[in-house]
């Protein structure tokens, strides 16, 4: 029977060594009549992929509805530059999806690689929203405003909506790399972990489909 489902077993914390269970009495119920406090009950770690996959779902659905309003306004009709600092952003956000890749892989083999690679990519998520930032004066600059035409307009509804994920995305980073370990199980820890790197990969994937979009779609 597959590990997530087994029944009746404590939710070990990562502090001990055998500990990739958890409390199958998650569903309700009483306690038992010896007089014993009843044990802390938590939902099985598979609801957390599917809580991270219908969030993926409605992102999508989002960026969906946009990109066919940008179309039916004919937006890459107007004319609008490429600010020089997306480059940057761009190579920042496709490393940290590498150094996320690299952090996940390291969760079982050594703490301390893990929270590097974790660390490395926050400061990654961070360069890239500062880029963002500075893309955002370049086009001030070149008189590039939100209301300018619809391309300008959609540059910047596209790229704020991603930051705001981004940040969901660092959120969740500091939460797995900072929560007490004895608060985790070794299977609870491991796909928080897991679907916090599908969400970053994702990020990563969505970037590059608003990129080409904006700047290259003809």
């Amino acid at each position: 029977m597959p590990e997530t489902l087994t029944k009746n077993k404590q939710d070990v914390p990562l502090t001990g060594e055998g500990g990739n269970g958890f409390d199958g009495n998650w569903g309700g119920g009483e306690g038992g009549g010896d007089g014993q406090s009843r044990p802390e009950r938590y939902p099985p770690p598979e609801g957390y992929r599917i809580a991270v996959r219908l969030a993926l779902i409605s992102i999508t659905m989002l960026f969906l509805a946009l990109t066919s309003a940008y179309i039916f306004n004919r937006a890459k009709n107007h004319p609008i530059i490429m600010p020089r600092a997306l480059w940057v952003s761009t190579a920042l956000i496709l490393t940290s999806s590498i150094t996320m890749e690299f952090a996940r892989r390291n969760l079982r083999r050594s703490e301390t690689r893990f929270r590097g690679w974790i660390i490395a990519t926050m400061l990654l998520g961070v360069g890239f929203l500062i880029a963002q930032l500075v893309a955002w004066r370049q086009l001030v600059a070149e008189g590039f405003y939100i209301n300018r035409n619809f391309h300008s307009g959609y540059a910047y509804l596209f790229t704020g909506l991603h930051g705001v994920h981004l940040m969901g995305g660092l959120i969740a980073l500091g939460y797995v790399t900072l929560r007490a370990s004895e608060k985790w199980t070794l299977v609870r820890r491991r796909v928080s972990v897991d679907v916090t790197a599908l969400y970053w990969h994702f990020l990563d994937g969505l970037w590059v489909y608003l990129l080409a979009l904006l700047f290259f779609w003809k």
